[in-house]
This record gives C-alpha cells, sequence and structure tokens, in this order.
C-alpha cells in the first residue's frame, strides 16, 4: 500500500469519526437543553465531573451519566445510575447513535423535545424504583434495573 492510499484511508477514518464526535456532542447538547429549558420538575441538576461525558445529579443523591460507550467508532449510548459517592453503579438502558443523527433509529439528535422524550423514556424505571421504595419505606435498590439493561437489546 502506498503513502497516498493509506493517507486517502487516514483522511477517511478521520472524517467519519469526527462526524461521529460532532453527532454525539449535538445529542449532549441537546439534552442539556432539554433538561435545562424544561418547565417540569424532573430533580436534575447538571454535574460538573470532568471526568464523565455528561451527568446530572439526581435529588442531590444519585448521578446518571450518558456515555458513548465502546472504544473507537463506537455507537452505543449507556445510561447508568450510580450513588452519589460511586459505590454503586448500574447500567439501567442502551441507545444507539446513527451516523445519520438520529439515536434508536428516530429521535433527532437536534430536536431537543425528541432527545428529552427519548432519555426519558429511558431513565424512567429509576424514578419508578425511587418512586416504589418511598412509597412501601423500604431501601432502595437498582439491582432489577440493571438486570433488565443487561437483557435488553439496543433499539
Amino acid at each position: 500500500m502506498t503513502i497516498w492510499e493509506i493517507s486517502e484511508k487516514a483522511d477517511f477514518i478521520a472524517d467519519r469519526h469526527h462526524r461521529q464526535q460532532e453527532q454525539w456532542r449535538i445529542y449532549c447538547n441537546s439534552l442539556v437543553q432539554g433538561i435545562t429549558l424544561s418547565k417540569a420538575r424532573l430533580h436534575h441538576a447538571v454535574n460538573c465531573a470532568p471526568d464523565k461525558d455528561l451527568s446530572f445529579v439526581l435529588f442531590e443523591h444519585f448521578v446518571l451519566s450518558i456515555s458513548l460507550v465502546g472504544g473507537f467508532n463506537s455507537h452505543t449510548i449507556e445510561y447508568t445510575v450510580e450513588t452519589r459517592d460511586g459505590q454503586d453503579k448500574k447500567c439501567i438502558a442502551r441507545a444507539e447513535l446513527n451516523a445519520d443523527g438520529t439515536v434508536d433509529n428516530g429521535v433527532k439528535c437536534r430536536d431537543r423535545e425528541q432527545v428529552l422524550e427519548h432519555y426519558l423514556e429511558k431513565i424512567a424505571p429509576v424514578y419508578d424504583a425511587l418512586y416504589a421504595a418511598l412509597e412501601s419505606d423500604s431501601p432502595v435498590t437498582f439491582n432489577p434495573l440493571a438486570q433488565s439493561a443487561n437483557t435488553a437489546k439496543v433499539a
């Protein structure tokens, strides 16, 4: 292979990688705007944690993290919940970020209402688990959520 053939392939790889990273940034921006501009009381606070891609503090105790996982050219978004001290982290859902700027084959990354609605569907089991635990006055556990996320396929 010549230097020019490698250069052409390198340009292709760099362009595709840049486009994927740009779609990820657009998704993150739309989600942050959707949450911060929503009039609904979601009890989310943007978490300023430089080692994480995007995260929110929920009820001043839990951290909801949204990450692009799987290495170079990954398309998998993973949603996790953990205690603020980081001791109990569980994956609760996954989604697929497509090269065309959609998530799960339909949610447009630039549409903050669609992105927010999709996100809320993914994290709804967290609210359900918290509500059920508080309603029954029992300890909060996310183990069932993690088990269902591990068996669920990416949409």
